[in-house]
């Protein structure tokens, strides 16, 4: 048992020191950048300190429990800091408004002195650049406009004949044409009231049209210019904490040897024995069959352990079933240790009895008739 004891001892240390040796590899690349150790309240803590790309597993991170400097440290908890970047750009949109006119007193009043940016995850305020605003008509029509030409004059005449009055007269480089007459008496014949002067006064006028072209409405565009930024996590700080308790060591023992190792050892030498069993159990267990006509295979309908030194099959309790021949198969090795050997068979009546011979292959088969 020492010697046991000791193989097992240092198969744990084998195993400890090759599962140590993995986790430092798999965690080659995730470098800490600082480790801290400090006492809390009588407890030693150890802190590592790694800084990953934002999509990199936090829980590669976490280590199994491991040993260092005589302590045996265990993940308490992790801690996380996201340092943000933010990157700047100049930015520009244009805007477009309708306006009252074209005048740009009128028009700068549409637009605000800032603007609200966001886009591609960037983001600010855009301040207006007054001396980009430009005005443009979005149509035309066409408008006809009246100009009148009226001319007076006054003419005295020896008689009210409309005849003496010109027709025409010419002003503003126009030929205006007669268009009213109206008479008045000037003097009178002496003692008679016989007009001898008559005062003629004539209006000539006219009408001439032009037409222009007059806008319908307006539009105007102005730039919106600025600094704009975008704030996105660069990297992540996790501050992984463990907490370490002492390794006992048992007194008589190489220090080197501890409490836990022991204990490690116990149990896989409780493993090691539990699969010895079960393989010596598996390879002395015979397997009955059955032929299975409408699936058109064997079905397993019993096993059963069989002891080398008295070998025996219980068959008794498979008589409720209808069919009354059974395939019992025997594992290679347990029939190569019965070749030669009778094997008891009990069938609830007449027992039998089958001498297991000589064969090559894997398995050993042969039938049971009840």
């Amino acid at each position: 048992m020492p010697l046991l004891a000791a193989l097992f001892i240092g198969a744990a240390g084998a195993v400890q020191e090759s599962e140590q040796v993995l986790l430092d590899g798999d965690k080659a690349s995730f470098e800490p950048v600082s480790t801290e150790l400090v006492e809390i309240n009588g407890v030693p803590t150890l802190t590592k300190t790694f800084e990953l790309a934002p999509d990199i597993d936090p829980a590669l991170l976490r280590e199994e429990p491991f040993s260092q400097d005589g302590y045996w440290y265990r993940y308490q908890r992790m801690d996380k800091a996201d340092q943000e970047i933010t990157d700047k750009k100049q930015a520009e949109e244009t805007v477009t408004a309708d306006a009252p006119s074209g005048e740009l007193a009128d028009v700068i009043g549409q637009f605000p002195a800032t603007r609200p940016y966001s886009k591609d995850g960037y983001t600010g305020e855009l301040l207006l650049d007054v001396q980009s605003i430009q005005v443009e008509a979005t149509g035309y029509s066409t408008v006809t406009d009246s100009h009148p030409h009226t001319v007076t004059k006054t003419y005295e005449l020896a008689y009210n004949d409309r005849s003496l009055v010109p027709e025409k007269v010419q002003a503003d480089g126009l030929t205006l044409p007669l268009t009213g007459l109206s008479w008045s008496e000037t003097k009178n014949v002496e003692d008679s009231d016989v007009p001898a002067v008559w005062t003629a006064t004539a209006t000539y006028s006219k009408t001439t049209y032009t037409t222009r072209e007059v806008a319908d409405g307006y539009r105007a565009t102005a730039a919106y210019r600025g600094e704009v930024g975008k704030t996105s996590i660069g990297s992540v700080v996790y501050t992984v904490t463990y907490t370490g308790n002492k390794i006992p060591v048992l007194p008589g023992l190489d220090p080197d040897i501890t409490v836990l190792q022991i204990a490690f050892a116990a149990g896989l030498a409780v493993l090691l024995i539990l699969v010895l069993i079960w393989r010596y159990i598996r390879w002395h267990t015979a397997r009955v069959y059955v032929y299975n006509e409408e699936r058109r295979i064997h079905d397993v309908v019993n096993r059963q352990y069989v002891r080398v030194r008295t070998p025996k099959l219980r068959l008794s309790a498979l008589q409720g079933h209808e069919e009354t021949e059974y395939t019992v198969i025997l594992r290679k090795r347990l029939a190569k240790r019965l070749v030669g050997r009778d094997i008891a068979i009990e069938t609830g009546g007449e027992g039998q009895h089958h001498v297991v011979e000589s064969f090559v292959g894997s398995d050993y088969a042969f039938q049971v008739r009840i």
